[in-house]
């Protein structure tokens, strides 16, 4: 208890001394508004839902049909289902209701009701033959280009299908569509647990079943790959994903919540794991996944998760060369060398030290530590850049897969490198990455990388390994847009493929550049858990962040990488919309806002010369991310006001957003203190087309007061 009162102590002076007290205050009250929102979800899901409605025509309305299996459910929620997909704003649907030889005499009774209403089949089954052949009944009567899957007691969205199908219109090549979702109660009351997913990502697939609901599928690869199977009960939906997947990858993905799943108490919804039989079924369709597609592996359980992962066999006779860049830190490099040696148990591979200009001493040292222990070693007296030391590496390399390892790392598991290369060696696979921890604790350090609006980031960051994490993900395998060099594996051909490091970016992102080159040319980058290493980070350059000038330098690459990748900027395929922009562990952002504060006149808004203020960034992407500061220059107590951001059309109608607080490192170390930041979201779907000016709005709680600040920026949509 005392140690924890003196970190929160610490904490709270460090912040004060960097921030200042008006950015502290900030950061305060926005930790004690999120403990509110998280306490009520409801009110998070309400806000979401009132944009849910809108709709536009749309040219191609296929017919989508809704498969409902239907067994021994409560009246009310058997009502409440098939009412959700009446409600629905989309109308060219049909909806199957097969009843599995239901023993309760109310199910029949309710369905009744609906036997001859337009858009409506109900069947009958003689016998109950469980889920699978429930399900394929339905799909056999079923007439739609497109097959949507819905449990008996689970709740559509009203605009589920109109979400569906503007999709379509944007890309009538899919085949497989699915959603967000989150819970409901029995009582169809509360939502809860809201399960924000990415967009496709194969590794993620196979180490548990994410896309889940809601599902529609090309009914013409439905019928080809035979429905669903026997055998699976309790995962079939699973096995029919992954077996679908095996036919198409044109799949799509809605990041918004459209599906709402029913917690009854006997249900895997209530507890991911409440039915024992769901984890054997996983096991069994994973063998069998691995056995269609020719993959050599094995599967073994993860412990907590109900899961089973997939160990990739190694290439027979493959080398796999470890590549570390060092300068003058004999004593860290001899610990990491030394480390691969005493606890590699895969033993087919070779070292290269790229040496970039250590003093007379460490080189001598360095030569006679690398020769002992038959070591090749490029010695090159040169600038910084750790591209080109990898470079160097790669081609210096004799490997068929490459290790780019910090000489700043320890091994710490024995099965690193197999785990790793097996994982490098399948065909779609880009970059791996490993788990790192900081040293001699269970503290993460690196998880994967997330492509945030502040540029990426380490995923999980200082966050407890002893817990397991969003739904698995520091146990089980995941797809990321980028991993750290601090240690990667990558087959060679694929590194040489597209042009190894790019030698521009000389320090900071040139890992992320690699992985979004390899994004960029199909290849999905993952992150092996089961692979995990101590990472002694910043030990020999420092801590970039409390230096402006390396700051600086961390900005300007990062700007050299957007400029290389442009479609990549403020966008991550493989970490929702909906999560905390500025958050590192996949929490939901429950103070997004999404609804106006208030729409006034523009001439209503107050000026004032005291209001300074500017704009950090504008991020034009999937949704609109724009960062700034707005104070009063005369006044200590800026985190007492409400500060919004504004958009002004050409109707000089004022829109104005709530904001976060946002605390700006560079503006920070530049003595702007006591001024505090702010963020803002928006979703496009909230605006009409048409170009805005770019403001913001400071209301005052005593005076009670809006005054304005315009920062001379427009947008589009």
């Amino acid at each position: 208890m005392v140690q924890n009162l003196k970190v929160f102590f610490n904490r709270g002076f460090s912040a004060l001394e960097r921030y200042g007290f008006s950015a502290l205050l900030c950061m305060c009250l926005y930790r004690l508004k999120r403990t509110m929102f998280e306490s009520s979800y409801n009110s998070f899901a309400l806000k979401r839902d009132k944009f849910a409605l809108k709709t536009t025509e749309l040219k191609y309305k296929p017919l989508i049909s809704f498969v409902v299996p239907v067994y021994n459910v409560e009246e009310y929620q058997l009502r409440e289902c098939i009412q959700s997909v009446l409600n629905q704003t989309y109308d060219n649907f049909e909806l199957i209701l097969a009843d599995d030889a239901s023993t309760w005499k109310s199910v029949p009774k309710v369905l009744k009701e609906y036997e001859g209403k337009d858009k409506i089949k109900v069947i009958y089954r003689s016998e109950n033959g469980n889920i699978f052949l429930c399900t394929n009944t339905g799909i056999e009567a079923a007439e739609g280009e497109f097959i949507a899957l819905l449990d008996c007691d689970d709740i559509l969205a009203p605009n589920a299908l109109y979400e569906i199908t503007k999709l379509l219109n944007e890309n009538p090549s899919l085949d497989f569509i699915y959603s967000d979702e989150d819970k409901i109660d029995n009582k169809g009351k509360k939502r809860s647990f809201p399960n924000f997913k990415p967009d496709y990502s194969p590794d993620t697939l196979l180490s548990l079943m994410y896309t889940c609901h809601l599902g529609v599928y090309r009914r013409s690869i439905i019928k080809e790959i035979g429905g669903l199977r026997a055998g699976f009960e309790g995962a079939q939906d699973y096995d029919l994903v992954l077996r679908f997947c095996e036919k198409t990858d044109k799949i799509g993905h809605i990041q918004k919540l459209l599906y709402h799943w029913r917690k009854r108490p006997e249900s895997t919804a209530a507890k991911s794991y409440s039915k024992d039989y769901t984890s054997s079924a996983a096991f069994k369709l994973k063998e069998e996944a691995l056995k269609r597609r020719g993959v050599k592996g094995k599967l073994e359980e993860v412990q907590g998760t109900g899961q089973y992962r997939v160990v990739y066999d190694v290439p027979e006779n493959a080398l796999v060369s470890i590549i570390i860049p060092s300068k003058d830190n004999f004593d860290v490099l001899k610990r990491c060398i030394l480390s691969i040696i005493q606890k590699t148990e895969y033993k087919n591979y070779d070292i290269i030290v790229v040496d970039n200009g250590s003093s007379d001493e460490n080189k001598e040292a360095i030569s006679k530590l690398c020769t002992e222990n038959n070591i090749f070693y490029h010695y090159e007296k040169e600038d910084f850049n750790f591209s080109k030391m990898c470079n160097k590496g790669a081609e210096l390399s004799k490997g068929d897969f490459l290790i780019f390892l910090n000489d700043d790392t320890e091994i710490i598991d024995g099965k690193w490198l197999e785990r790793m290369t097996g994982q490098a060696a399948q065909p779609l696979t880009g970059a791996v990455g490993a788990k790192l921890l900081y040293p001699n604790s269970t503290t993460i350090q690196h998880d994967g990388i997330i492509n945030l609006p502040v540029g990426p980031s380490h995923a999980l960051l200082q966050m407890n390994d002893k817990a397991i994490l969003d739904f698995g993900r520091n146990r089980l395998d995941f797809n990321y847009i980028a991993v750290t060099a601090a240690c990667l594996c990558i087959d060679k051909k694929k590194f040489f493929e597209i042009g190894g490091f790019f030698e521009g970016l000389k320090i900071a992102y040139n890992d992320v550049d690699l992985c979004f080159k390899l994004y960029e040319k199909g290849y999905y980058n993952v992150v092996r858990n089961d692979a995990v290493l101590y990472h002694y980070e910043s030990l020999s350059r420092g801590n970039d962040e409390k230096n402006l000038k390396k700051l600086k330098r961390f900005e300007e690459e990062r700007e050299l990488l957007y400029s290389r990748h442009p479609n990549l900027r403020g966008k991550d395929p493989f970490h929702n919309n909906n999560l905390a922009k500025n958050r590192l562990d996949f929490d939901a952002d429950y103070n997004r806002p999404l609804t106006y504060s208030f729409v006034s006149e523009k001439n209503k808004l107050l000026k004032s010369s005291n209001i300074k203020g500017r704009l950090y960034n504008v991020f034009d992407g999937d949704v609109l991310d724009i960062r700034g500061q707005a104070y009063f220059e005369k006044g200590f107590l800026n985190g007492f006001n409400k500060t919004y951001l504004v958009l002004i059309s050409q109707e000089d109608k004022a829109y104005a957003f709530e904001t976060q607080s946002y605390i700006d490192p560079e503006s920070c170390l530049k003595g702007e203190k006591d001024r505090g930041g702010f963020c803002c979201y928006i979703e496009k779907d909230c605006l009409d087309k048409g170009t805005y000016n770019l403001g913001s709005v400071i209301k005052t709680p005593i005076l009670k007061k809006q005054y304005v600040i315009y920062f001379g920026k427009t947008i589009t949509l």
